[in-house]
């Protein structure tokens, strides 16, 4: 079989496939197909592997770390962040709020 026509076959089979319903091992098993070369043609035929591989590029903002030393605590499901330069009773009463929680 030449490539063309084995391509044309698959894709009718890979039709007929997705027409009946089945599961893939099911089909298979009923056509007597060997499901590693019907997966193999699924791949070879998806429109994924046709596209041609371009790059796409994106552009991004890079802030520069701030001097400031931070600190993150996660205390059930909340974060807090604590950066220098913090109140020590404040962060306190936050703690023993959550605690009661």
């Amino acid at each position: 079989m030449k490539r063309k026509e084995k391509e044309l076959y698959w894709t009718g089979q890979i039709s007929e496939y997705r027409e009946s319903g089945e599961t893939l091992v099911q089909w298979c098993e009923r056509k007597d197909i060997k499901l590693h070369t019907m997966k193999y043609w699924l791949r070879k035929q998806s429109p994924v592997s046709k596209k041609s591989q371009e790059t796409a590029w994106v552009s991004c903002l890079v802030e520069e770390p701030s001097s400031e030393t931070t600190l993150t605590l996660k205390i059930k499901n909340v974060e807090i962040e604590v950066m220098s330069g913090f109140q020590d009773e404040l962060l306190l009463k936050v703690l023993r709020t959550l605690n009661q929680l």
